[in-house]
């Protein structure tokens, strides 16, 4: 059976990494009847790869198991959208309603950035793997704080909280949301805390207020703030203070800073359109009135091309961690200091 996970095919929305990250140990735990699923799992490096290899894999029957994985991350995007991709790669769509019911091909499909988003959005592969009978497809997009379908962060920390057995009121929900935005990443931390703290009574706003927004505005909202100004030394500082009283892991660190410059970008652009702050705000998601004259006052000093480029940055800084080509620490020091390179040169020498 084919599985076919991605994040977000739409180019200008985000993909939602924590979602897809459970889908794949939610997928593992199902088939993985017998305990034996470890020893029959195969994760394919995509470069390089040929038909005939992932062919060979899922022609294997499992070895005293019920079930056998095979495993490739990244396989559309690394082939690209050229012309031949989709004829090179017909035997295998040819061969997948004819592997063995007890196989299964897992292909991974991140669209961690815009460039990703863009080559699945023109694969003929990708659309023609969705069309194989019978396969597995799903797509995870940012969940939204805004919108027809109201707000999908709360009504997933609700969600979360109850398969965790955390009772929470909806206005911790709210608040929590509210303060995080859609990084689920750091939101199931703070649930699982949250929890801790409130020890079995419901988690309520006031909760939210003490155990979370103090030690997010006193330390990673500044940090936020110090990276996106290019103010270098204090962002080292504050990191180095958060990751040795260890109020934050790096993953979540990163993800705060690339939130913070896909705002940039996107008010930057408005502000070249010349929108009012409050068009800026309904399309970013920032309505409050202190972070939204932030925000803006930001964006005009950085600029567009600058945003851009750090964003860029963040997400080579992101790839490099879950590639081990750095430590995630490293890998945030050295993007602070890019960052500091592109703001402009009053900000980085204060």
């Amino acid at each position: 059976m084919l599985h076919l996970y991605t994040g977000s095919l739409a180019v200008y929305t985000d993909s939602d990494d924590f979602r897809l990250h459970e889908a794949v140990l939610q997928l593992r735990a199902t088939l993985d009847t017998d305990g034996m699923l470890s020893t029959n799992t195969t994760t394919l490096p995509p470069r390089g790869l040929t038909t005939g290899e992932v062919i060979q894999h899922l022609s294997a029957m499992p070895f005293l198991a019920n079930a056998r994985l095979v495993i490739v991350e990244g396989l559309v995007t690394t082939l690209g959208s050229r012309k031949g991709v989709l004829d090179h790669w017909q035997p295998l769509l040819d061969f997948l309603p004819l592997m063995p019911p007890t196989n299964h091909l897992l292909l991974l499909e991140r669209g961690s950035d815009r460039d990703d988003r863009t080559t699945l959005d023109r694969s003929p592969l990708l659309r023609a793997l969705r069309a194989v009978a019978g396969a597995e497809l799903r797509e995870f997009r940012e969940l939204s704080t805004r919108g027809s379908n109201g707000n999908e962060v709360v009504r997933w920390v609700m969600e979360r909280a109850a398969t965790r057995g955390i009772p929470i009121e909806r206005d911790a929900a709210e608040a929590l949301a509210e303060l995080i935005g859609a990084n689920l990443w750091s939101i199931a931390s703070e649930v699982e805390k949250l929890g801790q703290y409130a020890n079995g009574r419901p988690v309520t706003v006031n909760d939210v207020r003490a155990l979370t927004t103090a030690a997010r505005q006193a330390g990673m909202f500044d940090l936020v703030d110090a990276a996106v100004e290019g103010r270098t030394a204090v962002a080292l500082r504050l990191l180095r203070q958060m990751l040795e009283d260890g109020s934050d892991q790096p993953p979540v660190i990163l993800v705060m800073i690339a939130r913070q410059l896909r705002n940039l970008v996107r008010a930057a652009e408005l502000l070249e359109q010349r929108a009012p702050q409050p068009a800026i705000g309904q399309a970013t998601g920032v309505t409050s009135s202190f972070p939204l004259t932030k925000l803006v006052r930001q964006a005009g000093s950085l600029g567009r091309a600058a945003a851009e480029r750090g964003l860029r940055e963040a997400e080579y800084a992101d790839h490099a961690v879950k590639t081990g080509k750095l430590e995630d620490a490293l890998a945030l020091e050295l993007l602070l200091c890019r960052l500091g390179e592109l703001a402009p040169r009053r900000a980085a020498t204060q």
